[in-house]
Formats: C-alpha cells, sequence, structure tokens
C-alpha cells in the first residue's frame, strides 16, 4: 500500500523560547555539536540551506512514487490444503520475515541555471552540480498486527555538495568577487544528517509521520583563507507530514502532501517556519517504468537572526516558492534505480536580498539509487 512509505514530517511552529533552547541543548549534547564557525557570510549560507532544500523536495517527491509502495503480506500463519487423498491435513507455513535495516546511496548530477538563487548580476551564472548521499537506517516493519501501522526509522546521513564546471560571473560588483575569480569550488559543502520518525497509517490512503533532524552543515564556502572545512551552520528542523494517495487505475494514481516544519538553527539567522504543500500524479506504463509530474508551494516566514544587516536580512522576511517538475524512473532490478528529472522553480521575498530572495532556477539532470535491505 502507498501508505508504508516513510516520509520525514514536522511538528507545528508553536514552542516557547525556553523549550527551544533546551531542545537545542539536547541536541549539543546527544550529537557533541560545537558553535558554527561563521567561515561564510550569512547569504553564502543561505545558498547552501536553499540547496538543500530542493534536494529535500526532490527527495520527498520521489517517496510518493506508486511505483515504490509495498504490498502488506498476511502475518498471519496460514493452512495450505494438500490433495484429497491425504484427508484433511494442513501444512502451517511461516510468515515471511520482514528486513529491519537498510543501507541505501543515492547519487544525482545536474544543471542548475542558477547556481546562487540570485536575482541578476554577477551572482547569477549556471553550473552542474552533483550531490552524493550514502544512508544507513534503522526502519523495522512491526509484524504484531495490533501495532502494524506503525512506522518507526532512525538513521544516518551524509551528504556531499559538489559544484563543477561553472559559467563564470560578471568581475567583481558591489563588494563581491566573481566567480572567475573566486573558484565554484568553494561552494562546495557537506551535511551529516542524523535522523528520527515515526510514521502512522492511518488508513489505507492517508499516511502521517513526525521527524526530528539535525543538520550539521560544513564546508570552506567563500572564503579562500581557509585550508579546511568548518562547521558554518547548524539547522534542527522538527516537522510534521501527512500524505493522501488516490488510485485512479492500476497505472496511474495521484497524491498530495502537505509539510510542516519549524527550523532551529545556529546561528539562528535561519530560525524559521516552513510550509510545504505539493501536488503528484504518478504512471507505471510498465512494471520497471514510472513517471511523476508534480507542482509544490513553500510558504517560509523567517522569525529571527542575530546577523546584523546587510549580512543577511531576515527580519519579518516571507517567501513564496512555486516549483513545477517531471521526473522518468527506470527500475532493472529491485536494489537499483535509475531517473532522470527536470524542474523550474520561481521565488518571491517580502525582502531584497542578494541571494534566496527573488529568483528563477532551471535544473536538470540524471540520478542513480542504490538500497539493500537486510
Amino acid at each position: 500500500m502507498a501508505y508504508q512509505r516513510l516520509f520525514r514530517f514536522t511538528l507545528p511552529p508553536k514552542f516557547s523560547t525556553f523549550g527551544c533552547r533546551v531542545f537545542y541543548l539536547f541536541l549539543v549534547l546527544l550529537l557533541g555539536i560545537s558553535n558554527p564557525v561563521r567561515a561564510q557570510t550569512g547569504s553564502a549560507a543561505a545558498v547552501s540551506s536553499q540547496t538543500r532544500q530542493d534536494m529535500q523536495l526532490r527527495q520527498q517527491v520521489q517517496e510518493t512514487d506508486s511505483s515504490k509502495s509495498q504490498n502488506l503480506e498476511e502475518e498471519t500463519v496460514t493452512a495450505k490444503p494438500l490433495s484429497a487423498d491425504l484427508g484433511e491435513v494442513g501444512i502451517m507455513s511461516k510468515p515471511t520475515e520482514k528486513p529491519w535495516f537498510y543501507t541505501t546511496v543515492d547519487c544525482q548530477a545536474f544543471y542548475n541555471s542558477n547556481v546562487l538563487y540570485a536575482e541578476s548580476g554577477g551572482q547569477k551564472f549556471s553550473a552542474w552540480q552533483i550531490i552524493t548521499s550514502p544512508e544507513i537506517g534503522f526502519a523495522p516493519q512491526i509484524q504484531d498486527e495490533q501495532y502494524a501501522m506503525f512506522f518507526p526509522r532512525a538513521g544516518f546521513r551524509y551528504q556531499f555538495f559538489t559544484y563543477a564546471t561553472a559559467e563564470p560571473g560578471s568581475p567583481q560588483q558591489n563588494g563581491d568577487p566573481g566567480y572567475n575569480q573566486t573558484g565554484i569550488s568553494q561552494n562546495n559543502f557537506t551535511v551529516m544528517d542524523p535522523f528520527v520518525s515515526l510514521g502512522w497509517a492511518f488508513t489505507e490512503d492517508l499516511f502521517i509521520s513526525f521527524s526530528a533532524d539535525a543538520n550539521i552543515f560544513m564546508g570552506s564556502g567563500r572564503d579562500q583563507s581557509l585550508t579546511q572545512y568548518v562547521n558554518f551552520l547548524d539547522e534542527y528542523p522538527l516537522a510534521w507530514t501527512a500524505s493522501w494517495f488516490h488510485s485512479l487505475a492500476d497505472w496511474n494514481s495521484v497524491s498530495i502532501t502537505g509539510r510542516a516544519s519549524y527550523v532551529l538553527a545556529n546561528p539562528s539567522n535561519f530560525t524559521r517556519t516552513d510550509n510545504n504543500l505539493t501536488f503528484s500524479w504518478s504512471t507505471n506504463p510498465t512494471q520497471q517504468l514510472s513517471t511523476q509530474a508534480y507542482a509544490s508551494f513553500r510558504l517560509a516566514k523567517y522569525t529571527g537572526t542575530q546577523l546584523p544587516p546587510p549580512d543577511f536580512q531576515n527580519q519579518d522576511r516571507l517567501d513564496f516558492q512555486q516549483t513545477y517538475g517531471a521526473s522518468i524512473t527506470y527500475t532493472p532490478i529491485e536494489y537499483v534505480s535509475l531517473r532522470g528529472f527536470v524542474s523550474w522553480t520561481k521565488s518571491d521575498s517580502s525582502v531584497r536580498v542578494p541571494e534566496t530572495g527573488d529568483y528563477e532556477a532551471l535544473n536538470a539532470g540524471t540520478g542513480i539509487n542504490l538500497i539493500y535491505k537486510f
């Protein structure tokens, strides 16, 4: 059933200042996270954050692909009748054991027409991006019928964000060096992401989940004086997600996914609330081939900042983003899938910022996913 997919989810954005500080202290003690070194300017860190959000949206849409749903198997012991000459003797069969752990590696390479999500000027240029995400997790499928509707999950992923073959921007403008001087590799960064979530199959068509993540950003940013990666940003999303699926026929289905999150950050220039609504249509022309078309809308409200202007002006900032995309996925065997995708994003912001405010971006590329369950 489609509801078996495990989505990442966020909690409502109503937490007291004291509660936020307690939660952050808990993460620091649990994960041993130190205070970020501000190797990047506020806008450069915003670019890294926006890049990961775009990748997360592609992952979310991919998980709503109806071809990835798995049918529930009977967990009861069954009796198989024998031939009539043996009478009514029955053989008891053992229920199928389901895997508890998984390991996966996902890699995508794509063209981005606006790498820095800039409105205009020397900061607006295109480049190729490569995102590699190895992940290991614990995702038991509970066999007790009383609790079989719950899907716990915990794991750890490490993501590598790499830039290559940049179209150089114009020379230095307003004190910001052009990228034909600094080099696109100055934007490379990595993200460590331990996560936990609990999903609940409310009905056959409705799946809800709650999740907590710790996204630890490491990189040198645009500071060429740095010879090694430093921790320049931490984000802690608390989220809830609801997904509704409906099959139109054996070969196509539609889904609606709503996601709301409250993101704590250190430094707190990225404290915000996110609300996403995504509509998706999936088809399965063959058993190995699937297609998707989707439209996603995001409303982000920035609730605080500690960086003085003009580093990054988040006070009373409201962003609206709309993304339209399509993908095709080929799964030759159970453990491997290949895909191609294209998407276009338009963003409008209530404040004027050089990056991640008002912009348009086109992405197009390919990806491969390897997964093994045990």
